[in-house]
Formats: C-alpha cells, sequence, structure tokens
C-alpha cells in the first residue's frame, strides 16, 4: 500500500468515527429535546382546532381557554410558535383586530404525536367588549392559522367580540404547548 492510499484509508477512518459520534450525539440530543430531526412541520391540514367552554378559567374580566390542537394525521408533526387567531362573524367577517400575542411561556418546537394534542393559551377580554364602546356583535367562530402556516382552521366558537379595531385588543394567544389543558 502506497502513502496516498494509507492516507484515504485514515481519513476515511476518522471521517466514520466523527460520523458516528456524530450519530450519537445527535441521538442524544433529539432524545433530550423529544423532537428528532425527523419530525416534519405540522400542516393546517393534519390538524383540527378546538376549545372545551368548560376549560374556563378567568378573573377580572378576562377568560382564559386552552386552544387546543389535535393531530389527526398517521404521523407525529412538529410545531412551535404563536397561533394567529381571530373572531369571524356569522358572514365569515374578521371582528375586530386578531389576537394580540400574550409573552407568558418562551416559545419552543413541540412535537404532537399521531392524534395527541398541544394547547395555547387563548384570553378573551370581556370586560373590554362591554365597557369600551367597541360596537359588541356576536362572533360564530375563531379562525385560527397554526404558527407559521397560511392556511386557516376553523373552530366553532361563540362569545360576543368587538367590530371595531383600533385599540380594542379582546383576544390574546400565547405559544404552543405540548399536551392538552382541558
Amino acid at each position: 500500500m502506497g502513502k496516498p492510499f494509507r492516507r484515504l484509508i485514515a481519513a476515511a477512518s476518522a471521517a466514520l468515527a466523527i460520523g458516528i459520534g456524530s450519530a450519537a450525539w445527535a441521538a442524544t440530543s433529539a432524545s433530550a429535546a423529544s423532537a428528532p430531526a425527523t419530525v416534519k412541520a405540522c400542516t393546517a391540514g393534519q390538524l383540527s382546532v378546538w376549545i372545551s367552554p368548560d376549560a374556563l378559567n378567568g378573573a377580572a374580566g378576562t377568560f382564559y381557554y386552552p386552544l387546543e390542537f389535535t393531530n389527526h394525521s398517521g404521523h407525529a408533526c412538529a410545531t412551535g410558535g404563536y397561533p394567529g387567531v381571530s373572531a369571524l362573524g356569522a358572514n365569515g367577517k374578521q371582528l375586530g383586530l386578531a389576537a394580540a400575542r400574550n409573552h407568558v411561556y418562551a416559545g419552543k418546537v413541540v412535537t404532537i404525536p399521531a392524534g395527541g394534542t398541544a394547547h395555547a393559551l387563548f384570553a378573551y377580554g370581556n370586560a373590554e367588549v362591554s365597557s369600551s364602546g367597541c360596537k359588541p356583535k356576536t362572533a360564530m367562530e375563531l379562525r385560527v392559522y397554526p404558527p407559521n402556516s397560511k392556511t386557516a382552521i376553523h373552530a366553532f366558537f361563540d362569545l360576543p367580540s368587538c367590530s371595531l379595531g383600533g385599540r380594542h385588543v379582546y383576544l390574546t394567544v400565547a405559544v404552543i404547548q405540548p399536551g392538552t389543558n382541558i
């Protein structure tokens, strides 16, 4: 064997060792984060969005609901960040402003297993709607954009809503968190 061939074997052995070490590190890191690199991003077509009115919590004129995202596909998917949420009237038109971001939790990647659910904290400011002169109308559903999606999902949920935009912030939403919250 000549020197160039031995160098090639040594370089290949070193690359293999580095590759195995990297694979072990990647597997350990993926396990620790519970979001393997092979999990694809959730699409709106893979998710159903719903709210359980029975899961209501509230104080001082603000009501909190878990906005649940269920993965109805046959495989895990990953998401994270803020969903876009707005209230729609019976005519399908948006009522007031879209939900503002509630920074109560730090954002992270959330893996939703097949058939599993993740949630985002959704808040409704009843005090803002009932006392601010925002011309309340009844919303019939919520339009929800999963994080990083341009396709909306609709969830039936009726609530008095501001029909005016401007300074009338009556909806907020936090980042998606793992698991259900009902």
